[in-house]
């Protein structure tokens, strides 16, 4: 707004439409925002997943207390329904085990987070490698299990047996 005082008479206000304009079209989008954000909850929509979702170059990281537990990368992540994923090309890194595994394929379920590996897999340390065909990762009572053929292959030993029963401080080959 300008002032502009006339001669013998009272000061008039002129305004100044750019200015109100701007004003006036601030105050709407601040309207809007707050109208949105107030609405926020109701207006999210649930993202439908099925067997022609996937995802590329998957990479997932787990830290706790700071310190790197795991990390899981795959090629593709094929979502076959909301709870089971198939993962393509697996490669799973545990730093603080200085163990790799590697396989074709995996299927994880979400939400029991268990995760069934298959086909080539290898593990290796610096000292061992372990080979099989299937292992399965049961989350809830932290066992890697195997009910096939598993071999352990050190640079001076060879081991192997019909099944595997891991936790995190103890390894057991089964039968045979």
């Amino acid at each position: 707004s300008v002032y502009a005082p006339l001669q013998g008479t009272a000061p008039v206000v002129i305004f100044d439409m750019k200015k109100t304009l701007f004003l006036l079209a601030f105050i709407c989008f601040l309207a809007a925002v707050a109208f949105y954000l107030g609405r926020e909850g109701e207006m999210k929509t649930k993202v439908q997943l099925g067997s022609n979702s996937y995802m590329d170059d998957v990479s997932i990281t787990h830290k706790k207390d700071g310190v790197m537990k795991w990390i899981l990368n795959s090629r593709k992540a094929i979502f076959l329904t909301d709870n089971n994923v198939k993962l393509v090309e697996l490669k799973i890194t545990l730093p603080e085990k200085g163990l790799t595994l590697t396989s074709e394929s995996g299927l994880y379920e979400i939400d029991k987070r268990n995760l069934k590996i298959e086909n080539n897999i290898k593990a290796s340390t610096s000292s061992y490698d372990i080979v099989a065909k299937t292992l399965y990762w049961d989350a809830s009572k932290n066992e890697l299990l195997s009910d096939e053929r598993v071999q352990l292959v050190g640079k001076k030993f060879y081991v192997e047996g019909d099944g595997l029963t891991s936790t995190n401080d103890n390894a057991k080959l089964e039968k045979n």
